[in-house]
């Protein structure tokens, strides 16, 4: 006999912990899949470590038969987006449940009424809370494990969000190259970005350096500036306040390299940046989501062996646009990511709606290798 389903908010540390844990019940024997630290989840879910939390609502919900958990959704207003985007969105995320439609239309009945509670007339997502972590279903690409930030989604996410009546909102992609793609000395890359990199290079004064560790906060602030004003065209972009920008930033300071994180500077002042990553999955695959008693050690040993860089950030000021700076910059890091012997480059994650960044990716002889994808609906 099938026990009853029933929807419980998260209120005790036990709970959330259940919450956390979840996705190894769905994603068992799944190769491609990377579980997450569990500390930092809990950290993430705390509202007294987010930053987020600060302008957001935000309510977790388990999905249980017996003691059984069989599925887990987060809705959240973010006050600052409704704000900014001018529409009453609420979103949802950590979208996780087992093969059963039945499952999933009552964590999504649960969201919808959740949020129209709090006045919103639209229900939007997956997102985990921003659209830079984990945003989206997989819709194509689920033969090899994701890079940081990027979600790994069973194919039936898909078939269940549109039974229940969702539609697109956005598609994000991301890209990827070889060494034998670009080429020793980068001979494959097309000869009018390079003309047009050495042009900006020579014309409009733009210089190139490494990111400054010793002057971290004021780069970060510098990044954070950068980043927000450049996305500004995209619709579903909601600038990120310094707190949670640097949330990010100090996450990834360990496994930055100065050589793959650079500014372009003109005049002295700062123009553009771009930022690419060594691909921390490649060694969380092989922890199980925990560096104790010996994840440290594991972490160590694995990080060694990365093959892989993520480009994760870039940004250039409007006014300095249409100049090639952009170019140099993608030049400058493919020239440091060979340098260093990485196997291969990803460009991830990219807006649809970013036609330009998306030339400039197919133009170098990138392969659009992943395929998510946003849904919404009215509540």
């Amino acid at each position: 006999m099938t026990l009853p389903l029933c929807l419980q908010e998260v209120t005790t540390p036990q709970e959330l912990r259940a919450f956390v844990e979840f996705p190894w019940h769905i994603y068992k024997g799944d190769p491609h899949w990377v579980p997450p630290l569990i500390s930092e989840r809990l950290s993430y879910l705390n509202p007294e470590q987010n930053p987020f939390f600060k302008h957001a609502e935000v309510a977790l919900f388990l999905a249980c038969r017996g003691r059984q958990v069989v599925g887990t959704i987060a809705p959240f207003v973010n006050r600052r987006a409704v704000e900014h985007l001018r529409e009453q969105v609420g979103g949802f995320g950590f979208f996780e449940v087992i093969e059963d439609y039945a499952v999933a239309e009552r964590l999504l009945d649960t969201a919808r009424q959740w949020v129209r509670e709090r006045g919103m007339s639209i229900l939007r997502g997956p997102t985990n809370f921003t659209n830079n972590d984990c945003p989206g279903v997989l819709i194509d690409g689920a033969d090899c494990p994701p890079v940081m930030l990027e979600a790994h989604t069973p194919p039936y996410y898909q078939a269940f969000l549109e039974r229940y009546g969702m539609e697109k909102y956005e598609d994000l992609y991301a890209w990827r190259a070889f060494r034998d793609q670009i080429g020793a000395e980068l001979k494959n890359i097309p000869p009018e970005i390079l003309h047009v990199a050495d042009a900006a290079r020579r014309r409009s004064g733009v210089t190139i350096r490494q990111v400054d560790l010793t002057r971290w906060g004021e780069e970060v602030a510098t990044a954070c500036h950068i980043f927000n004003v450049t996305l500004t065209h995209l619709p579903s972009h909601v600038p990120l306040t310094e707190a949670e920008f640097r949330r990010i930033a100090d996450q990834i300071r360990p496994f930055l390299d100065p050589d793959l994180a650079l500014f372009a500077e003109v005049d002295g002042q700062p123009v553009g940046f771009c930022v690419s990553l060594p691909d921390i999955n490649r060694a969380l695959i092989h922890l199980n989501g925990r560096l104790f008693p010996l994840g440290w050690l594991k972490l160590w040993w694995y990080v060694r062996c990365i093959d892989v860089v993520t480009f994760k950030l870039m940004g250039i000021l409007e006014e300095y646009r249409r100049r090639g700076i952009d170019a140099l910059l993608y030049l400058e890091s493919i020239k440091a990511v060979f340098a260093k012997g990485y196997e291969w480059l990803d460009g991830s994650l990219t807006s649809e709606h970013n036609t330009i960044v998306n030339y400039l990716a197919q133009r170098l002889g990138a392969e659009r290798y992943k395929h998510y994808r946003i849904y919404h609906m009215p509540v």
